[in-house]
């Protein structure tokens, strides 16, 4: 795991920052952030996202796409890797209570055929509480234990292993996280 503040220049992590918090960003609603099945017909996991590359269709042709794209390849040079396998924006709400969402790797084993290693990225895109967690399992487990915790916190970008099961925990104090979660390979 490596944490680096400070990610971006001031200027363009403004500008992002604006722009997920802009009215007229489009979000697509998503009923579990997790992307797993829930059978409670209701629950406090949901969240707005949307692809901006996906390895099976690759760039979506957007304004946003284009604009998004510098912060792409400079998150590609810190990890030090040739391919990109996925990128969304993800937003999250304020719970009213402590809500956090199921562990998940990003890409699943069974989409990550022929892929042995990859890096996950997480760019947050403004200060907010709601906790990434990582924990120290690689596989699917009955108990998760906590390897560490980061904070939301504006121009923070995480890096970790991708195959290393995560999660994320609703804002309370604020009124939504917002970040940037892409996926590496060599």
């Amino acid at each position: 795991m490596k944490i680096i503040d400070n990610f971006l220049t001031p200027s363009y992590a403004d500008a992002l920052e604006d722009q997920f918090l802009s009215p007229q960003q489009e979000w697509f609603f998503n009923r579990n952030a997790s992307y797993l099945e829930e059978e409670e017909k209701f629950h406090m996991k949901f969240g707005f996202q949307f692809h901006i590359f996906r390895l099976d269709v690759g760039f979506s042709d957007t304004k946003l796409t284009y604009f998004l794209k510098p912060l792409l390849f400079q998150i590609q040079d810190a990890v030090k890797c040739t391919n990109l396998l996925k990128c969304r924006v993800d937003m999250t709400m304020a719970s009213g209570k402590k809500v956090i969402h199921d562990p998940h790797i990003d890409i699943p084993f069974e989409l990550a055929s022929g892929i042995n290693n990859y890096i996950t990225t997480i760019y947050y895109t403004s200060d907010s509480d709601g906790d990434t967690v990582l924990y120290n399992e690689f596989e699917e487990s009955d108990e998760y234990t906590v390897m560490d915790t980061v904070t939301p916190k504006k121009n923070r970008l995480l890096i970790f292993e991708g195959r290393r099961f995560h999660t994320g925990h609703s804002p309370m104090l604020h009124q939504n996280r917002v970040l940037i979660n892409s996926n590496f390979t060599s």
